[in-house]
């Protein structure tokens, strides 16, 4: 009788551990960007539940020098590491190839350089962009406004992804098989 409440507790927490990672989490995403600030929402929901929402803030410019951190040695180090680890590089890019769907992407971008020239080759550039990755994703719209007068950059951006976290845990456990990925994860984290 134990033992079979044991097999059935097990058997959910089995169910449940593969629900999580085989059902897609959607991530929406929608932001602006300017020359002066930032604003974004996140929201990360699972079966239509939202599990976490961001409170919106704006986030402006900071006068003064970042603050540097680490050792300069360390790209250097870093440096063989990651050629090395590229085979490694390549399973983790197709798992999350695999892992991440675009359900539908809106980017708005208004540009300008302050001369009417360089704005227009700049905007003849990123439309030429923009169709090249119209084409390669489909449910994405990329619209490029150019800004004769101004300098200015304005970015609105509109996404919902959705995210199986399995085929990335499958990935990054395949890759991290690989000697020269577990040394390149090590020296990243000893660089905190």
């Amino acid at each position: 009788m134990i033992l079979q409440i044991v097999a059935i507790v097990l058997l959910i927490l089995l169910i449940i551990i593969a629900a999580v990672l085989l059902i897609p989490f959607h991530v929406s995403l929608s932001g602006s960007v300017n020359l002066s600030a930032v604003d974004c929402h996140v929201k990360l929901s699972w079966l239509g539940i939202t599990l976490w929402r961001n409170k919106p803030r704006r986030i402006t410019e900071k006068k003064g020098q970042p603050e540097m951190r680490g050792s300069k040695k360390r790209p250097l180090r870093l440096a063989p590491l990651f050629f090395e680890c590229i085979p490694a590089f390549e399973i983790l890019i197709r798992s999350v190839k695999r892992a991440v769907r675009i359900r539908h992407l809106r980017t708005d971008l208004v540009i300008g350089t302050g001369d009417a020239a360089d704005t227009a080759v700049l905007a003849g550039i990123l439309w030429s962009i923009s169709s090249v990755l119209h084409t390669s994703f489909p449910a994405a719209e990329f619209n490029v406004r150019p800004d004769l007068e101004n300098i200015s950059l304005d970015v609105l951006l509109n996404t919902e992804v959705a995210i199986r976290v399995g085929f990335i845990l499958v990935g990054f456990l395949l890759a991290y098989t690989k000697r020269p990925f577990r040394l390149f994860v090590s020296e990243v984290r000893s660089a905190r």
